[in-house]
């Protein structure tokens, strides 16, 4: 009797159930399809809209792909593929170099970013979360997490360092418009597409949702 209690305890303790059920989905499968999305009121009169579309391999590999769009105003999109691995009630996805695309078609994600996703969700093969933002999309998207959703194991920033270089390395081009106190390079669709007196309003939409260095 005390064995099968110490048993179920660790059973427990070690969150063995998602753990199993999902290695026999992949075992018996060959992939399991992750679908997610959320259509989210930012306020005046902005939605955020998302999609998350992942497959996780019975290899031990993963593929992703997400947009995330506010109306008309901006959108952002991107790939990874990586390796997953199981730790507790979480499945941890860590992208790796993607292939080189064409100009102009969807990008991957750079190598090292770590994102931890919900055993239980994954699971269900489709989750719709409208009234907030998952810890896990943050880091798939490598922005910082806001401080009150940070987890133990928060992942390093790892495009600061090319977000800087980008930054002040600056084209012949390049126009500057003065959002919240400080100077911001003009996207160039934006420069390109939209007349002078809008740029000031489209780059405050991109810098508040953090959608600099993606274009539509």
């Amino acid at each position: 009797l005390a064995c099968k209690a110490w048993s179920e305890h660790l059973f427990q303790v070690l969150k063995l159930g998602p753990r199993i059920r999902f290695c026999k989905a992949v075992q018996s499968r060959g992939a399991v399809a992750y679908h997610h999305s959320a259509v989210r009121s930012m306020g005046q009169d902005f939605e955020e809209c998302v999609a998350y579309q992942f497959e996780f391999f019975q290899s031990g590999n993963y593929t992703l792909q997400w947009n995330r769009s506010f109306g008309q105003w901006s959108a952002a999109n991107e790939r990874q593929v990586g390796f997953w691995r199981v730790s507790g009630d979480l499945l941890c996805c860590e992208s790796t170099q993607g292939p080189e695309v064409p100009e102009g078609c969807v990008r991957y994600a750079q190598p090292g970013m770590v994102a931890e996703l919900p055993l239980e969700s994954v699971l269900s093969g489709s989750t719709v979360v409208d009234h907030e933002t998952p810890v896990w999309e943050y880091q798939v998207r490598g922005q910082p997490i806001p401080s009150t959703k940070l987890l133990s194991c928060e992942p390093a920033d790892v495009r600061s360092e090319s977000q800087t270089e980008t930054q002040t390395n600056f084209s012949p081009d390049a126009r500057f418009v003065d959002v919240d106190g400080a100077l911001h390079e003009v996207s160039a669709d934006i420069r390109d597409n939209y007349p002078e007196a809008q740029w000031e309003r489209l780059m405050s939409c991109r810098i508040r949702f953090g959608l600099l260095g993606h274009t539509p």
